[in-house]
């Protein structure tokens, strides 16, 4: 029996919770001994636009013919870099973490600061690897990098 593993779209959520043995974010449940792995991942980059560096060769050779539609040409493509480069850049500084259940299904969650999505996943495995799950309540803000709860985990791990 083949299983095909779909790609997920990603979670952007402001919030996930953590009761005992259960994650949930807006109207969704998982139940943390059904996950078989979690990890993270940095987003892939944007491949650099090398038509645009033709672009703008192009217009450098029409400089000889008509300026303002080499210029138009050139300017183009140069802004075109630089949003690449924008993009990418924002990119650098986000990451998603990956929860893979039992069952197959995958759940990538976006996170700005790779910092905090350190400590997110440490408070996760912490949780997943002790026995009494029955007294963890944590809840992550992932808009405003908090985590807040069970305190005894959370200074363990020296979480604030």
């Amino acid at each position: 029996m083949k299983i095909e593993l779909k790609k997920e779209k990603t979670i952007t959520t402001p919030q996930l919770s953590i009761a005992g043995n259960v994650m949930t974010w807006g109207e969704s449940v998982i139940q943390l001994s059904n996950i078989s792995s979690i990890s993270t991942v940095p987003l892939d980059l944007m491949p650099f636009p090398t038509w645009a560096i033709l672009i703008l060769c192009g217009g450098l050779f029409l400089f000889k013919y008509t300026w303002a539609i080499s210029l138009i040409l050139m300017a183009c493509a140069a802004a075109y870099i630089y949003f690449w480069y924008l993009k990418n850049s924002e990119l650098k500084s986000q990451k998603n973490l990956i929860i893979l259940t039992n069952s197959g299904m995958t759940f990538t969650f976006l996170f700005q600061d790779q910092n905090f999505l350190d400590q997110v996943f440490k408070v996760l495995t912490t949780i997943m690897a002790e026995k009494d799950t029955g007294t963890h309540i944590i809840k992550v803000n992932i808009n405003e990098s908090t985590i807040s709860g069970n305190a005894k985990i959370l200074n363990d791990l020296f979480v604030s």
